[in-house]
């Protein structure tokens, strides 16, 4: 008999509609009914002349590393690599960095191994990691990376990099928008129980309060258990005045639900 831990647990998924998938699935795979609400989305950056310059300069060889930060930062750089119809293998010249295992597998689906990815899956670790590998580097001049990621990222990599010496360029291929809904669709969330509200980025808990408003965002959250992918979600959490009772020690959507699923069972056997 497979084992569905979350059966009868209402959980809600805030990723925009093309992330939603995977979460959503794994959830439904363990029993829970889903409710997705795409509360951002994500838009294409309008500086084509500025993109396509640095596709130029990766498939010249300029860049001795190109890290990638999201799923959706691998699958935008390749398609436009694809789009321009060049040959990917002119890339091998470089190295990749990813933040995390599911950016690895998109990369993959590419045909390239990452280089590097840290331990911990956050700009933090990326950071960190650079500083272990640049202070063992034996280098006549300084790296050149390109950071292909979502208008509006968090600095510190950059900040990072540039310290260490490193020539950094940063390409905003995509960002991240807030996703006003209708409120029929809104008033139709509140007709039953949430009992967890899922966040995998401080930008779904920001659009969380915009789009329902506060009102109708504390009329969910009463009584729900809130689950955030990581720290940097979490201190989003806190700044909006929620303590997430969930927070993933593995900053992947796999391992979110791993943390809902062992909360879960940890309820289950205290109340049993």
């Amino acid at each position: 008999m497979v084992d569905r831990p979350l059966m009868g647990k209402r959980v809600l998924v805030t990723r925009a509609e093309e992330q939603a998938e995977a979460l959503a699935n794994r959830l439904e795979m363990l029993g829970a009914e889903v409710v997705k609400l795409p509360l951002i989305r994500i838009e294409p950056s309008e500086d084509e002349p500025l993109l396509d310059a640095a596709i130029e300069k990766a498939l010249a060889g300029n860049y001795d590393w190109i890290v990638f930060t999201s799923v959706h930062g691998v699958r935008t750089f390749f398609e436009r690599v694809r789009h321009k119809g060049a040959d990917s293998q002119r890339l091998r010249s470089a190295k990749f960095a990813v933040i995390g295992p599911a950016t690895g597998k998109a990369l993959e689906d590419f045909g390239f191994t990452p280089d590097a990815m840290p331990d911990r899956y956050t700009n933090e670790g990326l950071a960190e990691m650079f500083e272990r590998l640049l202070d063992k580097a034996e280098k006549e001049k300084p790296l050149r990376f390109l950071l292909w990621r979502a208008k509006g990222a968090r600095e510190i990599l950059a900040q990072k990099l540039r310290e260490l010496g490193a020539i950094v360029e940063e390409v905003h291929a995509y960002r991240t928008v807030t996703n006003h809904l209708p409120d029929e669709q809104l008033n139709d969330l509140l007709r039953q129980k949430i009992d967890i509200v899922t966040f995998t980025s401080p930008s779904t808990v920001r659009a969380f309060f915009e789009v329902l408003g506060n009102e109708r965002a504390k009329e969910i959250l009463d009584g729900a258990v809130v689950a955030a992918i990581g720290p940097v979600t979490e201190q989003a959490c806190r700044e909006f005045g929620i303590e997430p009772q969930i927070v993933a020690s593995v900053h992947t959507v796999e391992g979110l639900v791993d943390a809902i699923v062992a909360w879960v069972k940890r309820q289950s056997e205290s109340t049993g």
